[in-house]
C-alpha cells in the first residue's frame, strides 16, 4: 500500500512525464504474459517511449491537475499507460503488438500539446489507429525533400540534353 507522500510523488513524476511526452496511449494488457510485456516494453523502449502501470486513481489525478477532464476509470481492466515523444512512433509499436498478441487492446489516447495556448485532446482507439498509419515525421521530411528535388533534377536532365547529344555525336564521329 501506497502512501500519501509515495502517492503525491508518483503524481508528480507522471506530470513530468506528460510535460516531456506529445501522445500517451492506454491499452488494456489483461492477459498478457510476462514475456509478452517484456517484449512490449522493448519495442516502446526502441521508439523512444516509456510504458508504465500506474493507479487510474493517480492518472485522473493528474489529468485534472494538467487541466485535462477525463476519468480513466472508465476502462475496464487494468491498463498500461505509454509515453511517447513523438505523435505516431509509439501508436505504431502499439497497434503492431496489438494486432500480433490478441490480449492487448488499445483503449485510447491523449495528445499532449507541447506549445502553450493549445489543450491536450482526447483519442479514441480509431484515432490511435489513425496516427499508427501515418507516415512518420522523417518520412514526411523525405518525401517533401523528394518533391522539391524532382523539378530541378528534370530541369538539369533539360539543360544537359544538347550538351549530351553534342557529345554523344562527338563521340561518333570520333569513331570513324
Amino acid at each position: 500500500m501506497l502512501t500519501k507522500l509515495q502517492k503525491e510523488q508518483l503524481v508528480k513524476e507522471l506530470k513530468e512525464q506528460m510535460d516531456q511526452s506529445k501522445v500517451v496511449v492506454m491499452a488494456n494488457f489483461h492477459g498478457l504474459t510476462i514475456g509478452d510485456m517484456s517484449d512490449l516494453k522493448k519495442e516502446i523502449r526502441e521508439a523512444g517511449g516509456r510504458m508504465q502501470v500506474i493507479k487510474k486513481t493517480l492518472v485522473n489525478i493528474a489529468l485534472k491537475e494538467r487541466g485535462i477532464d477525463f476519468d480513466t476509470r472508465k476502462f475496464a481492466g487494468p491498463l498500461v499507460f505509454i509515453f511517447g515523444p513523438e505523435e505516431t512512433a509509439i501508436p505504431r509499436k502499439i497497434w503492431g503488438f496489438s494486432r500480433k498478441n490478441e490480449n492487448l487492446k488499445v483503449e485510447g489516447g491523449i495528445l499532449l500539446c507541447l506549445p502553450a495556448g493549445r489543450q491536450d485532446e482526447i483519442v479514441a482507439k480509431s484515432d490511435i489507429e489513425a496516427l499508427a498509419k501515418l507516415p512518420s515525421k522523417e518520412e514526411l521530411l523525405g518525401k517533401i525533400v523528394s518533391t522539391i528535388q524532382e523539378p530541378v533534377s528534370g530541369f538539369v536532365n533539360v539543360l544537359a540534353g544538347p550538351v549530351r547529344s553534342f557529345v554523344q555525336v562527338m563521340k561518333a564521329i570520333a569513331e570513324k
